[in-house]
């Protein structure tokens, strides 16, 4: 930025003394410096608030912390608040809902580093190989009992995390106010366990037949779970 000011200061003499001649092109020329010299420093000055250490990525493997982080995730996990059965409506309750399989996603491709507002991201793909199920247990009053089951095929989406480049502890990731990106979810498959052949093919007929419901039932409960379980996961390992 120095030299550049230094060259500047340069050109806009020489234009000071060319302007008392009769306007030339090489007068022409070194206002035209004059001008793109003004624009570069404007951006230089604009765009040095945000420090070069901090947008440093350099010696961190973001794709290997990505990768620590996600086998960090529970194999298993109640994900209901309340514990214990609940009436559904009468005559059917309902008990703590539990995740399984959440450390099993894995990451889809490169990560993407970036910088924006004075913060530095880590953009990554994430996929779900069919892995992740939420189990319901039920029971009737008849004595009755099963459990639901709920899972995706395959599932891929998209989330951010703060990178603080300066951390002298080796944990670089941290959560963000980014919500995660659904990119394509496919086949959502509802499971009806206990009520015979009739209550588990009637279950997934229902699921085809209906497959927005399932998907929209899916994408909350699947988001909510995966924003909860980064945010105590990234706590654990600080």
């Amino acid at each position: 930025l120095v030299s550049t000011s230094s060259a500047l200061s340069r050109n806009v003499l020489e234009y000071l003394a060319l302007k008392k001649r009769p306007r030339t092109l090489q007068a022409k020329m070194t206002f035209f410096k004059v001008l793109i010299g003004l624009l570069f420093m404007i951006v230089a000055v604009a765009a040095s608030p945000f420090g070069e250490k901090e947008c440093d990525f350099s010696g961190i493997d973001l794709d290997e912390e990505v990768d620590k982080l996600l086998e960090k995730f529970p194999k298993s996990q109640l994900d209901s608040k309340k514990r214990g059965y609940r009436p559904l409506f009468e005559g059917l309750e309902i008990g703590d809902v539990t995740v399984t399989g959440m450390n099993e996603m894995k990451r889809y491709g490169p990560v993407i580093p970036y910088c924006t507002k004075d913060k530095a991201f880590v953009q990554v793909d994430i996929i779900n190989l069919g892995d992740v199920e939420y189990t319901i247990p039920w029971r009737s009053c008849s004595g009755q009992e099963g459990k639901a089951l709920l899972s995706a095929e395959f599932s891929r989406f998209t989330a951010q995390l703060l990178v603080d480049t300066q951390e002298t502890s080796g944990k670089y990731l941290a959560l963000s106010d980014e919500p995660a990106v659904p990119v394509i979810t496919y086949s959502v498959d509802f499971q009806l366990d206990g009520m015979g052949d009739f209550g588990r093919i009637g279950s997934k007929v229902l699921s085809k037949l209906f497959p927005t419901m399932f998907l929209e039932l899916w994408t909350q409960a699947f988001y909510s779970t995966f924003e909860k379980t980064l945010k105590t996961t990234l706590q654990k390992n600080k």
